[in-house]
C-alpha cells in the first residue's frame, strides 16, 4: 500500500489550527493512500481525456467499466481520525457528507459524473463508516458534526469548497453554510429543506426523550456487538430505510460492516450512540433566519416520496428564504424516496453537473467584472 503524507496545512491557519488543537499531542495531519497502481489522485491513468465533457450517464459507465479507484483518506482532527474517499484532481474543491447512520458510500453512483477537475472527498462523519467515534461523554447531533467537519476543512487546508450532503448531512450542511459562509463556494442538499423543530413547550419532553435514549444505547455500545447473517443485515437495511433498493444497501454496507471476530457473520461498524435520534434543536424562526443569510448558489433536490418533517406551509417559507438572496437558486424533484441519489442516481447526477457548470460560469463572470 502506497502511503502518501498531504501537505495540507496552510500558514495563515496554524494559530486558529494550534487553538482547536491545543490539547492534541501531535499535530494534524491529512494522509491518502491507494492500493492500485495506475491510479494518481483519483485518476485512472487510462482514462479517457474526452470523458470529463461526456454526459453523466456516460461518465458513470465509463468510470464504472474502467474499475475507477477511489484514494482513502485520514484526517487527524486531534481527538481522532475522520475518514473518507477521494477521487479527482482539482483545482475545484466538493466535500460530500452522508445521512443519518450511513456513510462515505453513499454518493459512490453518482461520484463518476462529477467532472475530473473537481477533487471530490466523501466524508465518514463521527461515529459513521470507518471514521472514529466521539469520544466517551460526547453528545452526538448536527452542531457537533459541524465542528468536526470546520476541523477536517482546516486540516485540508481547503478555503473555498462546493458542500454535498443527503439528508442530516444536508442538515449539517445548512448549518456549517450560515456558520461558515467565506468556506463554502455552492451548497447541494439532497432530499433535505430542513429538518423539524420544536415549539419552546416541547422542548424539555423531547430532550428527555433524547438523553434516554442516548443513555440506553452508551450501555448498549459496551456489550458485544449483534452479529448477523450477510443476508438478514441486508434485509435490515433495506427495511430500516424504507428508501434503498438492493443494491443501494449493498452499497452502504461495503463501508458501514465488518466480519465478526469469529469471521462468522458481520456486524455494524457505526458507534451506537449515534443511533439516538437527534432532535430539532432549534426553533423555526432560527432555520428560516440561517436560509436567508446563506447567499451562495444553492440546489435542491427533494424526492417526491422522500422525507417530510414540517407542514408545507413551513417548507414554502423555507424555499422562499433560501432563495431570497442566494446568488443562483435552483430547486428540482425527483422520482423516488429518500436515497434518489442511490436509487435514481443518473438524474441526480444530471442536476449536479448542470449546477457546477452554472456554477464555474457565475464565477468566471464574476471574476470577469471584479478585473475590468
Amino acid at each position: 500500500m502506497q502511503l502518501v503524507r498531504v501537505p495540507s496545512l496552510c500558514r495563515p491557519y496554524c494559530w486558529l489550527i494550534m487553538r482547536l488543537l491545543e490539547n492534541s499531542k501531535d499535530t494534524p495531519t491529512a494522509m491518502v493512500h491507494n492500493d492500485k497502481d495506475g491510479v494518481t489522485n483519483g485518476k485512472c491513468e487510462a482514462d479517457d481525456p474526452q470523458a470529463s465533457m461526456a454526459s453523466p450517464v456516460k461518465r458513470r459507465k465509463q468510470a464504472q467499466s474502467q474499475a475507477w479507484e477511489w484514494e482513502e483518506v485520514e484526517i487527524d482532527i486531534g481527538w481522532g481520525n475522520l475518514r473518507g474517499k477521494a477521487r479527482g484532481t482539482g483545482p475545484r474543491l466538493m466535500l460530500g457528507v452522508h445521512g443519518w447512520l450511513d456513510n462515505a458510500n453513499t454518493f459512490d453512483l453518482i461520484a463518476p459524473m462529477i467532472p475530473d477537475d473537481v477533487r471530490f472527498i466523501s466524508l465518514d462523519l463521527p461515529g459513521h463508516g470507518l471514521s472514529d467515534h466521539f469520544p466517551p461523554g460526547f453528545i452526538y447531533d448536527p452542531r457537533g458534526y459541524a465542528g468536526a467537519i470546520k476541523k477536517a476543512v482546516i486540516v485540508l487546508g481547503w478555503k473555498r469548497f462546493i458542500y454535498l450532503g443527503h439528508s442530516m448531512g444536508a442538515v449539517v450542511g445548512i448549518l456549517y453554510t450560515s456558520i461558515f459562509p467565506e468556506d463554502i463556494e455552492a451548497f447541494i442538499s439532497v432530499d433535505i429543506i430542513k429538518t423539524w423543530s420544536l415549539k419552546p413547550e416541547k422542548y424539555a419532553s423531547e430532550l428527555k426523550r433524547y438523553y434516554l435514549s442516548y443513555f440506553d444505547n452508551e450501555t448498549k455500545s459496551k456489550q458485544p456487538a449483534l452479529v448477523y447473517q450477510e443476508e438478514e443485515l441486508l434485509q435490515k437495511t433495506i427495511d430500516g430505510s424504507k428508501s434503498l433498493n438492493e443494491e443501494g444497501a449493498k452499497i452502504l454496507l461495503k463501508r458501514g460492516a465488518k466480519k465478526a471476530e469469529d469471521g462468522k457473520g458481520l456486524i455494524l461498524r457505526r458507534d451506537l450512540r449515534a443511533k439516538a435520534f437527534f432532535i430539532g434543536f432549534l426553533p423555526f424562526e432560527a432555520w428560516v433566519d440561517m436560509a436567508t443569510s446563506i447567499k451562495c448558489p444553492l440546489l435542491f433536490l427533494k424526492a417526491t416520496d422522500g422525507h417530510y418533517y414540517e407542514s408545507k406551509d413551513k417548507y414554502d417559507i423555507m424555499r422562499s428564504a433560501f432563495n431570497q438572496d442566494s446568488k443562483h437558486f435552483s430547486y428540482h424533484e425527483i422520482a423516488g424516496k429518500h436515497h434518489i441519489h442511490l436509487t435514481n442516481p443518473d438524474e441526480v447526477g444530471e442536476h449536479v453537473l448542470a449546477f457546477l457548470k452554472a456554477c464555474m460560469s457565475l464565477k468566471i463572470s464574476e471574476e470577469a467584472q471584479s478585473s475590468s
